[in-house]
C-alpha cells in the first residue's frame, strides 16, 4: 500500500493548510479562525489592538456612508485618529481599544492625559472619544470567519470630550456606536454652529 504524503495546499485549493485554520462545527455552522500567521505578522501587541479599533470605527462609518479619513501615523499630534467629514462640516475622533471591563452601570472608563484634554478643548468643532471594547482577549479570537458571515467580537461606546476636565472619561452604556450615531454627531455640530451664529 502506497504511503500518502501530506501536501501543501496549492493556490487553487479551497482550504488553506490545516496549520493555518482551526475548524469548529457549532449549530451546523463551520467557523475558521486563524491560529498562526507568523510569516505574515508585522504589527504586534498594542499596535495591533489600536489598528483593529480604528478599522472597526471606520467600518461603521462606511456602513453609514460617512466620508472619513485616518490621520497618518506620526501626524496624530492633535490627539485624534479619524477626521469625519459631515455635509455641514468636519468633526474629529480619538479611538482607543482594549479589553477593559465595563463598570457596574455598563459604562466604560477610559483614562486620558492632560495633554489630550488641552488639545480637545482647543478644537472649535466637536471631538469624540470612542472606546472599542474587544470581547475576546486573544487577537486570534477577535474575528471569526464563519461559513456565511464574518463576526467581529467587539462593540464601541463614545463621548464628546471638548469640555472633559477629569482624567478618566466615563463613556455611557447608552452611547453605543452604531450607524445612527453619526446623525447625533451631526446634530451636535449644527447646535454648535447655531450657538456661534447667535453669539
Amino acid at each position: 500500500m502506497r504511503e500518502r504524503k501530506r501536501r501543501a495546499a496549492a493556490p487553487d485549493d479551497p482550504m488553506p493548510p490545516a496549520e493555518f485554520r482551526e475548524l469548529a462545527s457549532a449549530g451546523g455552522r463551520c467557523a475558521a479562525r486563524v491560529t498562526s500567521v507568523a510569516g505574515a505578522t508585522a504589527v504586534k501587541g498594542t499596535d495591533k489592538t489600536g489598528r483593529l479599533g480604528v478599522m472597526y470605527v471606520r467600518s461603521i462609518l462606511a456602513q453609514a456612508g460617512v466620508v472619513n479619513s485616518e490621520v497618518p501615523g506620526g501626524e496624530d499630534h492633535l490627539a485624534v485618529d479619524i477626521a469625519v467629514v459631515l455635509p455641514m462640516g468636519p468633526i474629529t475622533v480619538q479611538v482607543k481599544a482594549g479589553t477593559k471591563k465595563p463598570n457596574r452601570d455598563g459604562s466604560i472608563s477610559v483614562p486620558t492625559t492632560k495633554e489630550w484634554r488641552e488639545k480637545w478643548a482647543a478644537a472649535k468643532t466637536p471631538v469624540f472619544l470612542v472606546y472599542v471594547r474587544l470581547e475576546k482577549a486573544l487577537a486570534s479570537e477577535w474575528v471569526d470567519h464563519e461559513q456565511l458571515q464574518t463576526v467581529v467580537h467587539a462593540r464601541a461606546h463614545w463621548l464628546k470630550v471638548n469640555d472633559l476636565s477629569v482624567a478618566s472619561a466615563k463613556l455611557p452604556a447608552q452611547n453605543r456606536l452604531t450607524a445612527e450615531t453619526f446623525d447625533e454627531w451631526a446634530e451636535e455640530l449644527n447646535r454648535l454652529f447655531g450657538e456661534v451664529a447667535g453669539a
